[in-house]
């Protein structure tokens, strides 16, 4: 009996911090359903119908993709920090998000532009996964890795990711370099076709609910090696799985939004805060948080977009999410890494 106590304990505080995040999701939709362009009213006070309903649809779709990349990091950077035991790994900072985007950029400027998102989305999920294969080989030594040597192999492979980009920007037709520009620095278009915004979240969706049923696995993996597989866990095909799940959740993120940074820090990060270190309820809670985010950032640059036309009278056109992710993001992980720095090595 009295080993019930905590355990109920535990899962109402579970139940209770995601309430929280649902109720901040449901908020940050509602926001963004709101935040927007205003329906004309003519002279005899009519509204356009229509018009409000093409509004509506374009926000609905807004706020889905939003939510679609916000899961897919945020459960992505669960993924990733479970897999390196480091808390301080996302797919923003080990380079993945930029290996998929370097992949989107190798698609849109060869032979596989004409053959449409399918090939985008391949591309993505293929520059994702030689990235982390990358970064993971080439963080360890010897069968260990340290964590501040493998973030530092990570900022290099983004740089040289982002080189790549910027060379392969330059070959790009001038009429779409502008475009390009704008989805690097991670937005969400209003373009996008309802299908693939629908795909792509049911896709998600599926990614998460596979890592929900490695919940427990996931809290086995993060002891020793030895201790990990005298629990009869398959360490190797584990990670085999979490590394492809993790890989295929950020390249249909990078594909919806481009790459978007520190969600996947961030989101994982404030959810074991409130929940504590169990797989499950981390997974879950960060995918909720990462949707609030993104769609919230999303609400905040809509939001300012309007202030600055209707009160300033400037037209600043689209504002890149991935900027305001960056600035919270930004001093968080500084905040992050310091207590890491001059720490001992983790085995792999």
């Amino acid at each position: 009996m009295t080993e019930q106590v905590p355990t109920r304990s535990r899962f109402g505080r579970d139940i209770v911090a995601l309430t929280v995040l649902a109720l901040v999701l449901a908020a940050a939709a509602a926001a963004r359903l709101i935040i927007g362009e205003r329906v004309p009213i003519n002279a005899g006070g009519a509204i356009d119908w229509d018009l409000l309903h093409t509004y509506l649809a374009l926000r609905r779709d807004r706020l889905i993709m939003g939510a679609t990349v916000g899961v897919a990091l945020g459960v992505s950077g669960t993924l990733l920090q479970a897999l390196l035991r480091n808390p301080l790994a996302s797919p923003y900072i080990l380079g993945v998000s930029s290996g998929a985007a370097l992949g989107v950029m190798t698609a849109w400027t060869g032979v596989l532009a004409a053959l449409g998102p399918m090939a985008t989305h391949s591309a993505a999920l293929a520059g994702a996964l030689i990235t982390m294969i990358v970064v993971y080989t080439l963080g360890q030594r010897r069968g260990w890795i340290d964590p501040v040597g493998l973030l530092l192999v990570g900022v290099i492979v983004n740089a040289i990711n982002g080189a790549a980009i910027m060379f392969l920007h330059t070959v790009v037709p001038a009429a779409r370099r502008s475009g390009i520009f704008d989805w690097m620095m991670g937005y969400l278009a209003d373009g996008t076709s309802s299908s693939e915004v629908v795909t792509l979240g049911v896709l998600t969706l599926t990614g998460v609910a596979i890592a929900i049923t490695f919940g427990r696995s996931l809290d086995v993996a993060t002891l020793s090696d030895a201790e990990a597989q005298s629990l009869g866990l398959n360490l190797r095909r584990l990670r085999l799985v979490v590394f492809i799940l993790a890989g295929l959740l950020t390249a249909m993120s990078v594909a919806l939004a481009g790459p978007i940074g520190f969600v996947g820090l961030i989101a994982p990060h404030l959810v074991r805060l409130m929940v504590g270190p169990r797989h499950r309820p981390v997974i879950i809670g960060s995918a909720l948080a990462g949707a609030a985010l993104v769609v919230g950032a999303d609400t905040a640059v809509k939001a300012l977009e309007m202030a600055l036309r209707e009160w300033g009278g400037v037209e600043i056109g689209l504002l890149p999410i991935g900027a305001v992710t960056a600035l919270i993001g930004g001093p968080l992980f500084i905040a992050m890494l310091r207590p890491q720095l001059g720490r001992g090595r983790v085995e792999a």
